[in-house]
Order: structure tokens, then sequence, then C-alpha cells
């Protein structure tokens, strides 16, 4: 009996010691953040951990004793973590500098050499860009930041660089206008002779207008509809047959007059390529294929209030298709 109450006596004063070792610990605190250097407008992760505290502050607001959150600081940030119990406490910081410089703004120049041209002319355009890290031209695309590029544009059109950076954006435009050559001089000659006929476009060509039929798109759209498919699948099948294999064709993109002409040259290369894309898919050689986009230039339509005549806005929303030369017949 005397030994078990000498057990029961020691382990309730191991218990007490315990008890007595835990209320007098002093508090311990740790703080850190998952970046020191941060530009404007980036987030930073705070985590914290204390213990034996009874009361926990992050830069004067009271939080858990153990926690964390993301916090975007405006200027540089200095972040204390205070652990109190009774009159003990513990603290520990770290700071977060933030970079208010700005990005440079991106500058593009855009130039046509030469910037007026007959129908069937080349002209040269060249661009360059600094501090951007996307450019496009219309009618082009994705370009490099500065290169140039061989054209032949068939009626007067205005190209637009744009040049995407983190400090912002600019534009560039240059015109090259295109004029009709002019009238080769009449030759005199013995009225006696006949005047040679005029050349004629091959038999294949008349073939191709009759197999291919403009292929018309939703208003601000580039997809193909499921509608317009069928002219194309068409198309491709008669493209595909060997004695047509030498065939080159041009894909024309064509816009209502509604929208910038910037922005219309933009949706006509997009509507041109995505027929091209489609007649590719089914099996037609790219290498045969030529597109261009003409924006609102042969734009004919007109709104509501217009006669009932007169060819509506949805006309124009169109890829055209040309016969450029093969597939010559005996």
């Amino acid at each position: 009996m005397t030994r078990k109450f000498t057990q029961l006596s020691l382990l309730l004063s191991v218990t007490a010691l315990a008890v007595l070792f835990s209320a007098c610990a002093p508090p311990t605190a740790k703080l850190s953040v998952s970046r020191n250097d941060v530009k404007a407008g980036e987030p930073v992760t705070v985590k914290w951990e204390t213990k034996n505290a009874k009361e926990v502050m992050l830069n004067g607001e009271k939080v858990d004793k153990v926690g964390g959150k993301s916090v975007i600081p405006a200027d540089t940030t200095k972040f204390e973590i205070v652990a109190k119990r009774g009159k003990k406490e513990a603290r520990d910081s770290a700071s977060v500098t933030v970079n208010k410089t700005k990005a440079p703004a991106p500058t593009v120049t855009l130039r046509a050499e030469p910037g007026a041209i007959e129908r069937g002319q080349n002209t040269s355009l060249r661009w360059s860009a600094d501090n951007a890290k996307i450019v496009t031209i219309s009618g082009l695309g994705e370009v490099p930041a500065s290169g140039q590029r061989e054209i032949s544009p068939r009626v007067s059109t205005t190209y637009t660089a744009t040049a995407l950076g983190d400090g912002g954006n600019a534009t560039a435009s240059t015109r090259v206008t295109v004029s009709d050559p002019p009238p080769p001089p009449t030759a005199e000659r013995p009225r006696t002779v006949e005047k040679a006929p005029e050349p004629k476009a091959p038999p294949v060509a008349d073939e191709f207008l009759r197999v291919m039929q403009p292929v018309f798109y939703d208003y601000d759209k580039s997809d193909v509809k499921a509608s317009e498919q069928d002219k194309l699948r068409r198309l491709a099948d008669w493209l595909n047959q060997e004695r047509n294999r030498s065939i080159v064709f041009r894909i024309e993109g064509n816009c209502d007059p509604r929208g910038t002409s910037e922005y219309n040259l933009g949706l006509g290369d997009r509507r041109a390529r995505a027929a091209k894309d489609f007649l590719i898919s089914l099996g037609v050689d790219p290498s045969r294929i030529e597109i261009v986009s003409y924006g609102s230039e042969k734009a004919q339509g007109a709104d509501e209030g217009s006669p009932a005549n007169a060819p509506s806005w949805a006309h124009d929303r169109r890829a055209d298709f040309i016969y450029v030369r093969g597939g010559d017949r005996p």
C-alpha cells in the first residue's frame, strides 16, 4: 500500500512540474516571406508560426498562432510577427522590396519602299520594333521584331504594325497606292492586217469558276460555317483530281464596311487563312494556295435602310477563289 502511494505521489509531482514548466516557457515566433524583391502589383506569401503564445499580432493585426496570407504590397514593406505570453514576447520580421521601375514603352516603325506601284508590281514592307514581345502587321499576321517582306497588293492598301510589350503598345501605318498600268501604245498597222485576237483565259479557269463559289462568314467571325463547308469539300475533290493537281489559285478575304480599315484587313486575312486551312485538311497542297486580304476595299453592301435590290452586308463577308495558273487542257 505504501509503495503504490509513493508511485502515485511521484506521478503527480512530475505532472505538476510539466504544467509549471509549460506555464513558464517563453513564447517563440518565426516569420518568412515567399520573395524579398517583387515588381509593383506582384503578390507575396507571408507565413508565420508561434509557440507558447496567448496573443499573436502581425503588423498590429491579431492573427492565429500559425498561419499564412497572400498580400500585394504597394511599397517596400516590413512584416513583423509578435507573440506574447504575459510580459514575455518574441518577435520575428522580414522585409519585401517593391520595384516600381516602369517597363519602357515599345516603339515601332513601318514603311513601304516604294509606296506607289502599278498593279502586278512588288513593293517591300520594312519594319522595326523595340521593347516589344509581340509584333503583328495587318494582312501578314505575327512577324519578327524587325524585317522586311515582299508584297504585291492588287488594290491600294493601308498596312498597320502593332507592337505589344510590358510597357504598353505602339502602332505605325503605311499605305501602298496601287494604280493601273498605262495602256501599251497602239502600233500603226496596215489596214489589211487584222488585229490579233485577245488572249482568252484557259478553259480550266472557267471550269474552276463553275466548281467554286464564294464562301460566306458570320458577322465578325472567321471560322468556316457548317453550311459553307460543302463548297470547300467540292473544291478539294476537284483540285485533288490528277489532271487538276497543277492548278494554283488565290483566296481573297473580304469584310463588310463596318470597323476600321486596319481591323478589317486583319479579319479578311483570318477568313482567307481559315478557308486555306480547311482545304489543306482535305489534302490540298498548301503550296498551291495564295492568300490576300482586301478588308472592306471591295465592300458594296448597304444597311437595312437601303433599296431592296442593293447587296447586303452579309454579301461582303466572304472569301473569293481566283484561278491563277496551271491545269492546262489540250
